[in-house]
């Protein structure tokens, strides 16, 4: 499995949001079994820049977002579309906000639901940016997420060198790497994704297609 950023499989509603959004004349709200059910569909890490959630930041009183991809306030019959959520980390890790709280009332025209998106992506080894093929995508990636985050870019530098440092001495097996990549590709015991995942698993899969030739 080729993974960057994390595709998002979408799991079915929980029953409580079907039994609020049902609810004769409701507005959203982002009731607990709602956020639950994000949290444990995306692995606990955030949509966008695939930090760990939930997490407080100290600029912001909040530990965790979810955001509308498309907007609640130019797509008001979306608001309460459970298919129409991520939730996301806080944004917050500076002054300098991300993801949803970077993104406001925007809209993304790249979905993390199919395939289409995640191929077109690349990261660098030297600097930890993110980029994308497609120029449009590229361009909301950094202009309404603020992906390359001078934190976030230095985040995903420490979460590769870990793992490359972890398999010095080591021989690199294809044996080896295929196992370092279940490890990153999976959820653990509590269901979680590592943090930063998309970085290393994009790494390992180019090392495994290297050593391949």
């Amino acid at each position: 499995m080729k993974t960057k950023m994390r595709k998002i499989i979408k799991n079915k509603e929980p029953k409580k949001w079907t039994e609020y959004r049902l609810t004769p004349d409701v507005d959203y709200e982002s009731i607990p079994e709602l956020r639950e059910s994000l949290l444990q569909e995306q692995g606990y890490i955030c949509a966008y820049c695939m930090r760990r959630i939930p997490h407080k930041d100290k600029n912001s009183n909040e530990n965790s977002r979810i955001d509308h991809i498309l907007s609640r306030d130019k797509h008001p019959d979306r608001k309460l579309d459970y298919g129409n959520m991520v939730i996301c980390c806080p944004g917050a890790i500076s002054g300098n906000f991300h993801c949803d709280k970077f993104k406001g009332e925007e809209d993304i025209t790249f979905s993390l639901f199919n395939d289409s998106f995640i191929p077109t992506l690349k990261y660098s080894t030297k600097t930890g940016k993110i980029k994308s093929s497609n120029p449009d995508w590229d361009a909301e990636m950094n202009n309404i997420l603020n992906l390359n985050h001078e934190i976030l870019k230095a985040n995903r530098l420490e979460a590769l060198n870990g793992v490359i440092t972890s398999l010095v001495g080591k021989q690199w097996t294809t044996g080896e790497v295929r196992r370092k990549l279940e490890e990153w590709n999976n959820k653990d015991k509590q269901g979680r994704f590592k943090p930063y995942c998309g970085i290393v698993i994009w790494y390992l899969n180019k090392k495994l297609k290297s050593m391949q030739k």
